[in-house]
């Protein structure tokens, strides 16, 4: 009986570590790719979409 717990346990611990994983990871990608829009948009309006009011006639 104790052993079944235990494989339980272990099984809930490995599925909560792969969603931490998994979040954290996605968080980080994010950050990341925040930073390269931002960048984006400064050097390449045309290409983000953005528009500035220098462009505008």
């Amino acid at each position: 009986m104790l052993a079944r717990v235990w494989e339980v346990v272990k099984a809930t611990l490995a599925v909560a570590a792969l969603i931490t994983a998994a979040l954290v990871s996605a968080d980080k990608l994010d950050r990341q790719k925040a930073q390269t829009s931002v960048g984006a948009a400064l050097n390449e309006p045309v290409a983000t979409g953005a528009i500035t009011s220098a462009s505008q006639p």
